[in-house]
């Protein structure tokens, strides 16, 4: 049991050196975030060594739309954009507004994106 527990420590000290979040909280350690193009997110991240790195993600590999809001997706099944979402724009904090069809729809990217080593990923 001491060695599970060692090395339950281990994989969770790794994730973090890796900034590797199951939340993705990618505002945390990345400034100057907007959408560009209705469907990419920008921003600076910092990396493991403490420097700043200019990112983009196309948020359609990971933000898809249900009729009621819109959710993380894994990698190949977004593509919100497609599905008729527009005018995409960040609005308060980490969080994405864009019109959609069945009206005004909203992603937390802190559930959806993250920072891995100054690159903005998938959560």
């Amino acid at each position: 049991m001491h060695s599970t527990t060692a090395l339950a420590l281990f994989a969770t000290a790794f994730a973090m050196l890796q900034g590797v979040d199951a939340r993705g909280d990618f505002s945390r350690s990345c400034t100057g975030y907007f959408i560009e193009n209705n469907n990419f997110l920008r921003a600076t991240c910092t990396n493991v060594n403490g420097g700043q790195v200019n990112s983009a993600l196309n948020l359609n590999a990971c933000i898809g739309i249900d009729p009621n809001n819109l959710v993380c997706r894994p990698k190949s099944s977004g593509n919100y954009a497609a599905n008729g979402c527009a005018g995409c724009l960040i609005r308060t904090g980490a969080f994405m507004l864009c019109s959609c069809p069945g009206g005004n729809k909203i992603a937390d990217l802190d559930e959806c994106v993250a920072n891995r080593n100054g690159l903005l990923a998938c959560a």
